[in-house]
């Protein structure tokens, strides 16, 4: 095993030879290449397009920022793992068993068929966005007395401007396809997907992602923490570099600022948004990725290996929230044709339209009751 620096010096960038290794005479397989670790000299294996490349003897960050630019990632941080395997299928049963929309047993009927540990990179960026903005804002008034009175519209100028801070997570990997769940952390996406089957009446059920601060709970990298969760070996390379997530960062910022602007008024003609970046961290978040199957049917979850909680996660929904619903939108809508029967002078159509809705919903639970979860 490559020896450890221990010194406490600071590295330097320095030229590292990058060498292709000869893994196979198929040409179609991926290509490998290799580079020394620049604290402990380990080779350091990677695929092609990969640049963010983190030791796994002693759990330093290289980062490929270009031809001959090699450097060590100093901002470098961990979520630590706090459930295993066995904790993270826990974790999945506790969530689905809770809520309104999943059978309370279900747990019990699923059989768990993969589950698969990741280390996953993100770039954090550390910011705040400053956007001036001026337009025209639509008023109207009343003018005249009598017959003359009517309505005038007018522009008057308005403009302002607004603050706010950001510590923007960047997943460091191309696509957010490649791992399921993935694209679905992003604060503000759809985490929570409902399987309704073929029920029509699909209301409630999903969740979207908060936002969360990343760095919460963060402590410098260590192999050490990885090793106690067996997930040492589970480390995925980034691919995405400091300064393209910079990038990225700055124009989710601007667009989200740009959109926030256009609602201040009628008529938004300047915006002027400025970023200022107060750092950038490299911090790894561990998951587990988990499927299960219930009735020959696949479903995925992610699990928070660090703050032990679903990120995100597929359900069926139950047969009684299904038989809820559909009874409270039938009763409804036999109370108002009952209403309408009510105020109507013997008129017998509503009456018999709220009786047919009403033992819809009867007949509806009576059928739930014989069907199997």
């Amino acid at each position: 095993m490559p020896e450890e620096n221990n010194s406490g010096a600071e590295p330097v960038e320095e030229p590292i030879e990058i060498q292709a290794e000869n893994t196979a005479a198929d040409d179609t397989g991926p290509d490998i290449q290799e580079v020394s670790c620049s604290n402990c000299g380990a080779p350091l294996s990677y695929m092609e397009g990969e640049a963010v490349i983190t030791c796994e003897y002693c759990g330093t960050t290289t980062m490929l920022a270009g031809y001959d630019n090699i450097v060590t990632v100093e901002s470098h941080y961990l979520l630590p793992p706090k459930a295993g395997r066995d904790e993270a299928i826990g974790i999945a049963s506790g969530w689905l068993k809770k809520g309104f929309y999943k059978s309370k047993d279900l747990p019990n009927k699923v059989t768990w068929r993969k589950t698969e540990a990741r280390v996953l990179p993100y770039w954090i960026v550390r910011c705040t966005g400053n956007t001036r903005w001026s337009g025209q804002q639509k008023r109207s008034k009343t003018v005249g007395e009598g017959k003359s009175k009517r309505t005038e519209t007018y522009w008057e100028p308005v403009q302002g401007r607004f603050t706010e801070d950001y510590t923007g997570p960047v997943y460091a990997r191309e696509d957010t396809s490649e791992f399921w769940g993935i694209r679905n952390i992003e604060p503000g996406k759809q985490c929570i997907f409902p399987d309704w089957g073929k029920f029509i009446f699909r209301l409630g059920g999903s969740k979207r992602t908060p936002n969360k601060d990343l760095l919460e709970g963060k402590m410098d990298f260590s192999i050490d923490e990885l090793k106690k969760a067996n997930m040492h070996e589970h480390i995925i390379n980034g691919q995405i570099v400091q300064e393209r997530a910079e990038s990225s960062a700055r124009n989710r910022i601007i667009e989200l600022h740009q959109n926030k602007a256009e609602g201040k008024a009628t008529k938004v003609m300047d915006i002027d948004t400025t970023i200022d970046v107060l750092g950038v961290d490299l911090v790894y978040v561990p998951v587990w990725e988990l499927v299960y199957s219930l009735a020959g049917k696949d479903y995925n979850v992610l699990v928070d290996a660090s703050r032990q909680e679903v990120l995100s996660g597929e359900a069926p929904v139950g047969k009684w929230a299904k038989a809820t619903i559909f009874d409270i939108i039938f009763f409804l809508i036999a109370a108002v044709f009952a209403v309408i029967g009510v105020t109507s002078d013997g008129i017998a159509w509503p009456w018999i339209t709220a009786g047919v809705f009403g033992g819809s919903a009867i007949a509806y639970s009576v059928w739930t009751a014989t069907m199997k979860e």
